[in-house]
């Protein structure tokens, strides 16, 4: 679902993706569903039509058939792939929508043979993008040979072009035919799960006695700080911001930053706003216990850390889950400075110290390691 950033949004919308699959409830459902969401939210989306009401319902088609195309093609991987199946039709065949404005790459793809077992299969396995209808049928060696071919056709060579993250601006690779975000295989991700290994087995409860986990290796050597990644003691609150919001080089400033595990965040001077219960911002908080002089090595935390964790943390609302940005650096005068960066969907705190004991540490190296720089 492009365009949904918030977390509690996205769940909605799970939730009523999958009430259409499971319980085969229809688009109007599904339809009735997508506008409660938006009436709660306030979500602003991208969508064709003249009136609030034809917008609505091209978006919403867009969300419920991606899903439930999507959905299918999984679950007919699930049956391709099965030992019986694999074993008497070991080939499958590209088969394009017969769409009246169709892609071209698709269009070059219909009728070809490759193995179930080729690697190609792995990038092109539709869907391809968005409204894309084509399909794959599984074929024996009698009925290959029926097509005029006496083996499976060559794979094709992917054409790779560098594009752009839209979100972040940061540079990614493409494959030519593939709308951005697509080219994988929906059933052997589904199969295999796309949540990150390290999140498979459960977390283990929150709370401040909960062990951290067994058996952790140290932590990566500290970074050695040069002066400049130091500032001046006694600047403004303001000043402090701003040297944090230039470490990530973003184009306006601030924006979502992706940090090393492939999560996102919001960077932002917002971080930084302490607001009375009304919104009304009062001030910031950059300089808290004379702090602000190691805002940048804060930045370098989230865009050069040491460990990325993910554990739960409980907030007045109820329970979310937690990222833990943790860094060790040494400083010009020979000190080792710790600093941690919590950030959640309800707000950030940031941990500073010299204390970088692995008893201290361990306290917070805790739930699931989703990144460790290498050494």
């Amino acid at each position: 679902m492009a365009g949904v950033t918030r977390d509690d949004m996205l769940a909605d919308f799970r939730t009523a993706i999958e009430k259409a699959r499971a319980q085969g409830t229809g688009f109007k459902e599904f339809q009735k569903d997508f506008d409660a969401i938006v009436d709660r939210t306030g979500w602003l989306f991208n969508a064709r039509g003249s009136t609030d009401g034809e917008r609505r319902a091209w978006r919403a088609r867009i969300i419920y058939t991606t899903n439930m195309r999507t959905s299918y093609m999984a679950g007919r991987y699930k049956q391709l792939t099965d030992p019986d199946v694999l074993k008497y039709r070991p080939y499958w065949q590209y088969v394009h929508s017969g769409a009246l404005h169709p892609r071209l790459q698709h269009l070059a793809w219909d009728g070809k043979v490759w193995a179930a077992t080729d690697p190609i299969w792995d990038s092109i396995y539709p869907p391809n993008g968005w409204g894309c209808g084509c399909d794959v049928e599984a074929l024996s060696r009698r009925e290959m040979q029926a097509l005029g071919k006496d083996a499976p056709d060559e794979a094709p060579e992917l054409v790779k072009y560098e594009g752009i993250d839209p979100r972040t601006g940061e540079k990614e690779e493409r494959i030519s035919g593939i709308d951005r975000g697509w080219e994988y295989n929906v059933g052997k991700e589904w199969l295999d799960g796309v949540v990150p290994t390290e999140l498979r087995d459960p977390l283990p409860p929150y709370g401040p006695d909960v062990p951290a986990p067994a058996n952790l290796p140290d932590l990566p050597e500290p970074t050695v700080a040069k002066s400049r990644d130091l500032m001046p003691e006694g600047l403004e609150p303001k000043a402090y911001v701003e040297g944090f919001l230039k470490r990530f080089d973003l184009k306006k400033g601030e924006g979502p930053f992706r940090d090393k595990s492939g999560g996102l965040i919001t960077i932002s001077k917002s971080l930084f706003e302490q607001r009375m219960p009304d919104g009304t911002v009062v001030g910031l908080k950059s300089d808290k216990r004379g702090r602000g002089q190691y805002a940048k090595l804060l930045a370098d935390a989230i865009i050069a850390p040491d460990e990325i964790w993910i554990d739960w943390a409980a907030v007045r609302s109820g329970v979310v889950l937690r990222r833990a940005y943790l860094k060790r650096v040494v400083l010009p005068d020979g000190r080792q400075l710790f600093v941690r960066f919590e950030w959640t969907s309800k707000g950030w705190v940031a941990v500073t110290g010299f204390d970088t004991k692995e008893d201290y540490l361990r306290a917070y190296r805790r739930g699931a390691l989703l990144y460790r720089r290498p050494e």
